[in-house]
């Protein structure tokens, strides 16, 4: 198993050091840096290295997220290509779950608060596999994950989780000496420079011309971290086989100890009419790596790293070793945001209840499976739509911010929906044949996430032959004039999620 892991990190890791006049110092021969790898991979085994929480759920537990499936990947002809680099992600992260109820330490400023493992969440509540490898930022989705609690509730922040929070085992703190971060109270359109003699060693060694540049912190009163790009094109890295035509843009995490610079390669894009980038919406500034922990341990510098993105929030380790500074990234999550809220089978259940109570003789039989969010102007915040499994009997439901649903209104195989809106009015239509030349029309106008009124009409030959507004008898005269005032109506197209799928 380690020597899977060691293929993962050297894959991953971008790595380089220099002296302060220039010149490389690479690894001497029996400090490889496979030889590097392989020391971090076997202490690990006995002293787990540090984790992250990502956030909080609904529940108010802290997360461990994973970002791999439980299962060990097994290798098959369609996945043979990238076997290698999944069952390396799957044999870290089962290296964390092997040891999950000895995280117990949190690490806060000026301390450590006491946690304990309370279960792991391995399945949704329709009994699927949760979500691998996002962070959510709407509760009621679940994820797969550890999840722990405070071991004394007192010790609970008035603040949830959000930024990734480190923990530790207690063998990981009596075998290293935590030390401070610093960091640069700078404001960021007004960032304190690097040292001129790093800056000018890091143009000579790379031949380019520094961009921009920030110091971000002081570690133990003893390092200093920070990060700079460089303008231009990056020449010199690596062609990507899938895109050989694409060009390159280069920025580096540094790291400088008593006049030794170590760096870390972050390779971006360039563009010669929109210049650089690394991440979505950046606007061509590289955001570098956060530290959140710094440690003394018994072979170097160990530091653990976020770097959040608008898309995405990476979490990892560096690793100061060998005179490399070496970065193992555990994963980039998916940062989530406007998802919608989920609507699982209970939740499918209640409102088939709600259906079949309205009308018991002629829907006893009907179950709903599918769903699907939609909205009506100036309608209620969540209108969920749903269908049985031939889509032929639907119906229309608010939820509240109580978590209770309300029915509209039904769909059926001859009354289909459209909406409209006009002068702060959203309309939900529902209308079809109802025999011979008749056809029957139901519309529910709703004003500030509220039903304000329904109206329905039954027509003969296209003339109104009875109608009602708010249950009560109108005449046709009152019902056509009603019609009238309505705007053209957009039919409605349903991408109903199904519950009975195995995807």
């Amino acid at each position: 198993m380690k020597k899977l892991v060691i293929v993962a990190l050297c894959a991953t890791a971008l790595m380089f050091s220099c002296k302060n006049k220039g010149k490389s110092e690479g690894p001497t021969k029996a400090d490889t840096l496979a030889a590097v790898i392989d020391s971090i991979i076997e202490e690990a085994d006995t002293t787990p290295m540090p984790m992250f929480l990502m956030g909080t759920d609904d529940e108010g537990y802290l997360q461990m997220l994973y970002w791999s499936n439980i299962e060990e990947p097994q290798k098959t002809e369609d996945d043979e290509r990238w076997f290698d680099v999944a069952h390396q992600s799957w044999t870290l992260q089962d290296m964390f779950r092997r040891n999950k109820t000895d995280y117990t330490n949190l690490l806060v400023d000026g301390g450590i608060i006491k946690l304990k493992f309370v279960d792991e969440v391995l399945k949704d509540p329709d009994g699927k596999t949760p979500s691998i490898g996002e962070r959510h930022g709407r509760y009621g989705i679940p994820s797969l994950c550890a999840r722990f609690t405070y071991a004394n509730p007192k010790d609970k922040p008035k603040e949830n989780l959000w930024k990734g929070s480190v923990i530790v085992t207690d063998n990981y703190l009596k075998t290293r000496k935590r030390l401070e971060i610093k960091e640069d109270e700078s404001e960021w359109d007004k960032p304190t420079p690097l040292p001129d003699a790093v800056v000018k060693q890091l143009e000579k060694q790379y031949n380019m011309i520094v961009d921009r540049m920030r110091l971000r912190a002081t570690i133990g009163g003893r390092y200093l971290w920070g990060s700079l790009q460089f303008k231009g094109e990056y020449k010199n890295a690596p062609k990507d086989e899938y895109d050989k035509d694409s060009k390159s843009a280069l920025a580096l995490d540094v790291l400088v100890d008593s006049g030794k610079v170590y760096v870390n390669e972050a390779i971006g894009y360039y563009d010669e009419q929109w210049g650089v980038t690394w991440n979505a919406d950046d606007d061509g500034e590289y955001v570098g790596c956060y530290l959140l922990e710094a440690f003394e341990g018994p072979k170097g510098l160990e530091l653990c790293y976020e770097r959040d993105a608008p898309e995405s929030s990476a979490v990892g380790m560096f690793y100061l070793r060998g005179g490399q500074l070496i970065q193992h990234c555990y994963e980039t999550y998916h940062n989530m945001v406007d998802e919608e809220k989920p609507v699982w089978k209970s939740d499918l259940a209640e409102m088939t209840k709600l259906f079949v109570a309205d009308d018991p003789g002629e829907r006893k039989n009907i179950s709903f499976t599918k769903w699907s969010h939609c909205w009506i102007p100036w309608g209620p915040d969540e209108f969920i739509w749903v269908r049985d499994k031939s889509e032929q009997n639907g119906a229309f439901f608010s939820r509240d911010d109580n978590g209770k649903f309300h029915l509209i209104a039904v769909e059926t195989a001859r009354l289909r929906p459209s909406k409209m809106q006009k002068d702060n009015t959203g309309y939900l239509c529902l209308s079809g044949a109802a025999g011979g030349p008749a056809t029957y029309t139901e519309i529910y106008a709703f004003r500030e996430e509220k039903l304000a009124e329904r109206f329905t009409a039954l027509m003969i030959a296209d003339e109104i032959d009875e109608c009602s507004l708010n249950g009560k008898t109108i005449s046709k005269e009152e019902g056509q004039a009603y019609l009238n005032k309505l705007p053209e109506a957009e039919k409605m197209e349903f991408w109903g999620k199904d519950t009975e799928s195995n995807e």
